[in-house]
Parts: C-alpha cells; sequence; structure tokens
C-alpha cells in the first residue's frame, strides 16, 4: 500500500474507507463495526488481525483511484434517493 499513500487524497482515502466497508457489507450485512475493527486491528508485525482485511482495502483503494480515472469518477458513495 506504501507505493499509493503518496498519492491520495483525503478525499480518496475516505472513498476508499467508505468502498471497503460497503464491499465487507455485501458479504457480511449483520456484522457489527467492533467485529470489523477488530479485523482490521494492526498487530505488532503490521499485519492485520484478519490478513484479509489490509489486501481488501488496497483494493477498494484501487477501485476508487481506476475510477476517478474515468469521466464519471467515483459515484458509488453518492447519495441514492429513491
Amino acid at each position: 500500500m506504501t507505493e499509493d499513500s503518496d498519492k491520495i487524497t483525503i478525499e480518496q482515502a475516505y472513498l476508499a474507507a467508505y468502498e471497503y466497508l460497503l464491499r465487507r457489507w455485501k458479504y457480511i450485512p449483520e456484522r457489527l463495526i467492533a467485529d470489523e475493527l477488530s479485523d482490521m486491528s494492526l498487530l505488532d508485525d503490521g499485519c492485520s488481525a484478519d490478513p484479509a482485511c489490509k489486501h481488501e482495502f488496497v483494493e477498494a483503494l484501487h477501485a476508487v483511484l481506476d475510477a476517478e480515472d474515468t469521466p464519471e469518477g467515483y459515484r458509488r458513495a453518492d447519495q441514492q434517493l429513491n
């Protein structure tokens, strides 16, 4: 992830966190925020308690950065009013 850390804005970091949580919610909708934070906690070696979390966050970050390179930009965080 360090290769992207000097290239993202605060807004992009926020959108990446949104995308990450949206993806996690899709697969495990009953999860509590405490469970998610526990999985994301960093161990002494710098890895997340759930090894997949850090990788999935980087995937979410790349989804945001890739979408922002398109004319439409990243829109999954836009409020949906029906």
